[in-house]
């Protein structure tokens, strides 16, 4: 039989790792890789288009390595922040389920370039 000091009672879930807005650090990271990795898929052709004749450099491969490195990293941050870290905030999740299959897609995208000589 079970005593009152054996019996946990209801389960509880981990304070500050629910709710909308991340409560860790680890959290808001993820947030802010999210933003700036898939940001990137942006601002880089932007960067290219307007400064390829000043900065040769920027009509490379380098622009889409560049992205897709801050795209993946941005993702494997989110995963270990809602698996690893439990960060399951609404916002976290968010960003996981949108830059997770984006950070795929690039990455084909880029290596399949790569490898085609494009």
């Amino acid at each position: 039989m079970a005593t009152a000091e054996e019996d946990p009672g209801p389960l509880q879930p981990e304070p500050g790792t629910h709710g909308v807005m991340p409560r860790s650090a680890a959290g808001w990271w993820a947030i802010v890789l999210s933003v700036v990795g898939l940001g990137s898929w942006i601002v880089l052709p932007v960067i290219t288009i307007n400064f390829r004749d000043i900065f040769p450099i920027t009509d490379t491969a380098l622009m889409p390595i560049i992205g897709l490195v801050l795209v993946d990293l941005a993702a494997v941050v989110d995963v270990l922040c809602v698996t690893r870290w439990k960060e399951r905030s609404t916002l976290n999740i968010i960003a996981l389920v949108i830059t997770l299959p984006a950070a795929v897609f690039f990455s084909f995208i880029v290596v399949g370039e790569a490898l085609g000589g494009v």
